[in-house]
């Protein structure tokens, strides 16, 4: 996929600099929806976690990604559109800014919140739709709280499921793992900042 732009013919062009997630790839995903089959767009976008979140998209849509490459801080990529492609709705996009609304204000309740405990262990995931897939699964059970990922672990979008204690987080991680949940690592908060434990 990574070097193979050459004599690639983009039928569109789409210049998302200076946009942030989840932005870029949702007008990524609405001008994709908007284009012939066989159709190929250059997308060229800034923000740090594009590339993860247009590889998430593709697997999910079934779009094609032809090439992916870093010019500096600029990512470039070549999507073609494919038949029987299933594009995510306007409907899913205005679910998907909810949820990052939600979860910040989940964040902020607990914040302020000084009869909870506060989370220490941080479970990060492959993709936003992962870690609500497992949150769903889980129902709260351990004590897990899905909230948005800390800059200090990844300062592009995404989500954590925060829970209290190694030991717990570390069951948690291992189940997850287990029925096929696309789990990434475990952090632990020290200070001002996060140490990864696992793996």
């Amino acid at each position: 996929m990574k070097g193979v732009k050459e004599g690639i013919k983009a039928d569109r062009d789409l210049d998302l600099s200076g946009l942030s997630c989840p932005v870029p790839i949702v007008v990524t995903s609405e001008t994709v929806k908007r284009m012939k089959e066989g159709e190929v767009l250059r997308v060229r976008a800034t923000d740090p976690g594009y590339e993860r979140d247009l590889l998430n998209w593709a697997k999910q849509t079934g779009n094609e990604i032809l090439s992916v490459e870093r010019e500096g801080d600029i990512t470039v990529a070549y999507v073609r559109k494919r038949s029987g492609a299933s594009d995510p709705s306007i409907l899913y996009w205005i679910r998907f800014h909810a949820l990052g609304v939600k979860l910040h204000l989940r964040l902020f309740l607990l914040k302020l919140n000084p009869f909870r405990k506060k989370p220490d262990h941080f479970i990060t995931f492959t993709a936003i739709s992962e870690g609500t897939r497992a949150d769903r699964f889980l129902k709260g059970r351990f004590g897990s709280v899905l909230l948005p990922i800390p800059d200090e672990i990844d300062p592009r979008c995404g989500v954590v499921l925060a829970l209290r204690g190694r030991e717990k987080a570390l069951e948690v991680y291992r189940l997850l793992r287990d029925k096929g949940f696309g789990v990434e690592s475990v952090y632990r908060k020290e200070g001002n900042g996060y140490v990864r434990v696992y793996p």
